[in-house]
């Protein structure tokens, strides 16, 4: 295998010394091994810093997960607190080879770019530590930030979705930004831009954007199981507040009505194809799984699961209310 190492050092020889990156690549066995490889070649040796993050290249991440991270596990001088995980839709090595993004070390710009898209409830907010649990859980599978480089730009493209321990498939940003909000995992901002109008697509009339973070949506799961046959009923009542809306008319109500209409169906569409993506993937990312092991634990015992998730039947169903309009209405 191989690997690379990001090495953030500062020289303290002369004042006003720019801060220097040193990437080294090795080459082993392991990941032990190929640390140590590593270690032979670098100015002294590798600290951990508990503020850092680890990038897997997807090629990695299709495989089974676990043996690339057992060490940062078993070793207590690896911090997994604040660690952020993520995967990369080619070279890590080569990302990590930018050296800067702009004037930013690629380091601190990985660590921004993650905080800032989890803040806008696009990745998940996960760390090494709370990612052993759901890789050890067989009821209930994870998604990780999934970044991607152009040229001398990381971007994101939304969140890479497991099956146990092997990423299986993709959501981008608008979809992770759904997901979220169905798995009640959502930060104050989840921003969604949809098309409510027939017309021009350049037309700005034709759109409305509105923000649905916050804590005052309201989300409920409910599992059925009737003669083996497992039903997923999936409300979320989501009050948007509407942050763009070049037609305006928002303070007459027929207006209102209709756009919640509207957004209510388009949204409870979405979720519907957001769903049927997780299930292809075989990504139980809401944990039904979880739920029929300690509700129905014999059922759970006689099931092959990854074949039985794939026949769920979900019902989902968005009702959107606009809750406000901005300082114009």
């Amino acid at each position: 295998m191989c690997l690379s190492a990001f090495l953030p050092g500062c020289s303290t020889r002369v004042p006003m010394t720019p801060i220097l990156n040193e990437v080294e690549s090795g080459v082993g066995y392991s990941v032990r091994q190929t640390s140590d490889v590593i270690r032979t070649k670098v100015t002294g040796d590798i600290r951990y810093f508990k503020y850092g993050f680890m990038l897997l290249g997807r090629s990695v991440a299709e495989k089974d997960l676990y043996p690339y991270l057992d060490i940062l596990y078993r070793d207590p001088r690896n911090p997994t607190s604040r660690v952020k995980i993520a995967v990369v839709d080619g070279s890590t090595n080569e990302m990590l080879r930018l050296k800067k993004a702009g004037n930013i070390l690629i380091g601190e710009f990985i660590t921004r770019k993650i905080e800032s898209l989890e803040e806008m409830s696009i990745f998940p907010e996960l760390s090494l530590e709370t990612m052993l649990t759901l890789l050890l859980d067989p009821g209930q599978d994870f998604v990780l930030p999934y970044l991607k480089q152009d040229g001398k730009i990381v971007d994101a493209i939304g969140v890479a979705l497991f099956n146990g321990q092997r990423m299986t498939g993709s959501l981008n940003v608008e979809e992770a930004i759904l997901y979220s909000l169905l798995s009640g995992s959502h930060k104050d901002t989840a921003r969604f831009v949809r098309k409510i109008k027939e017309g021009d697509r350049s037309n700005l009339e034709n759109y409305i954007t509105f923000d649905a973070g916050g804590k005052k949506s309201k989300r409920k799961l409910r599992v059925q199981v009737r003669d083996r046959k497992v039903d997923v009923y999936l409300d979320l009542n989501l009050p948007v507040r509407v942050t763009e809306f070049a037609e305006d008319h928002l303070h007459k109500q027929d207006t209102v009505n209709r756009l919640n209409k509207d957004l209510s169906a388009l949204l409870t569409g979405d979720a519907e194809a957001l769903i049927e993506k997780l299930q292809e993937s075989g990504c139980d990312a809401f944990g039904i799984g979880r739920r029929l092991m300690a509700r129905h634990p014999e059922l759970w015992k006689s099931m092959d699961w990854l074949q039985e998730y794939r026949n769920v039947r979900f019902h989902p169903k968005v009702n959107v209310e606009i809750v406000g309009a901005g300082v114009f209405n």
